[in-house]
């Protein structure tokens, strides 16, 4: 495929650094089972409450949006080969998720690409509505029931399932790689209609979403009428923020919890999006180019991240695995991706093919 666009690449090259704050959490200790504020202390509960107000809830969102908005550029290329990639794309983050790492869900997000495909080349409008109304749903199931839920429980708060914290410590902190790999298929297996409300309910809408914004050209929008969208990106990254310090100020319990990472969540996502969209027209290029040879480069520095990971927290490396406080971890995530910014400089100087090649 031949890409022209340099600002989604660079929006996207940013989303990987929070990418991998996100999985650095999950790489550091079992974050999926165990309550945080009662996990955490000090000064480690206090960097954990910001980088979960930074990406909770928000990831995933701010990856949909993009790959959104990236699927919709290619518009003129004939559906069978787009449907190709994704196959190929989706594959490729399979094996990843069963070898390396599956707490991310971005296998359902590529999967989630075959029915973008669907609104590709129609009107925005009608993209746009199916996006907010999958949305609403979203939030009648995952927000509002749960709160509902949530108050009429006399369990506001979860807590850390001590026996399955051990399991995954013993697993991941073990040479045993077929017993990884074994819990890793566990995880994607786990809860099979969960995954596809994630799927359909949280990660489609954005989707769609980032094709509407695409098709009605939001770089043009912020071209001709820059204040107003500096406006529009101001209200939802301070709207997002606010909803998600709910969740930090109410220690996590399930009804901060629910408004935080579902709401909250991916209202900032869709700041984030906007804000580094406009940013991309600002930046002078020789500073934009460092995060756009990323954003192009971007699958493969995800599998590579995961893979370093893996060998410093895991078994088979250097068993980190439930050792190290989150200020260490955002150390070894910065590094990584100040050496990856580096690398794609010199992979871009060289014109080296890396896996996105398979898709031009």
């Amino acid at each position: 495929m031949k890409h022209s666009n340099n600002a989604i690449y660079f929006t996207g090259g940013i989303a990987l650094f929070l990418l991998f704050l996100y999985n650095g959490l999950y790489f550091m200790l079992p974050l999926n089972e165990v309550n945080p504020f009662e996990y955490f202390f000090g000064l480690d509960l206090q960097v954990f409450n910001l980088i979960n107000i930074l990406t909770d809830g928000t990831v995933l969102p701010l990856l949909a949006i993009i790959s959104g908005y990236l699927l919709n550029m290619h518009q003129d290329v004939q559906k069978r080969i787009l449907s190709k990639n994704i196959v190929i794309l989706s594959l490729v983050l399979l094996f990843s998720s069963i070898l390396l790492f599956p707490f991310d869900h971005i296998i359902l997000l590529s999967l989630m690409l075959f029915v973008g495909l669907i609104f590709i080349g129609k009107h925005w409008i009608f993209t746009l509505a199916a996006g907010l109304i999958l949305f609403i749903i979203h939030l009648l199931i995952n927000v509002v029931l749960e709160i509902i839920q949530g108050l009429n429980s006399n369990i506001q708060h979860m807590y850390s399932g001590i026996q399955t914290v051990n399991e995954y410590l013993s697993i991941y902190r073990s040479s045993d790689y077929l017993a990884m790999v074994n819990n890793n298929l566990d995880v994607l297996l786990d809860q099979p209609i969960n995954s596809i409300i994630l799927a359909v309910f949280t990660i489609l809408p954005w989707i769609l979403i980032g094709i509407a914004l695409n098709q009605v050209k939001l770089e043009t929008f912020f071209k001709d009428s820059p204040y107003l969208g500096i406006a529009f990106i101001m209200v939802l990254i301070l709207g997002g923020l606010s909803v998600k310090l709910i969740q930090v100020l109410t220690l996590g319990n399930i009804v901060g919890e629910s408004l935080g990472e579902g709401f909250g969540g991916p209202v900032l996502a869709v700041g984030y999006f906007m804000f580094l969209m406009y940013m991309a027209n600002l930046l002078p290029e020789f500073l934009k180019r460092y995060f756009v040879s990323m954003g192009k480069y971007g699958i493969s520095l995800y599998l590579i991240f995961n893979i370093i990971m893996m060998f410093i927290f895991y078994g088979i490396g250097f068993t980190l695995y439930g050792e190290i406080t989150v200020q260490i971890m955002i150390l070894l995530v910065t590094g990584i991706y100040c050496f990856f910014i580096l690398l794609c400089q010199l992979l871009r100087k060289k014109q080296t093919p890396l896996i996105e090649s398979i898709f031009r």
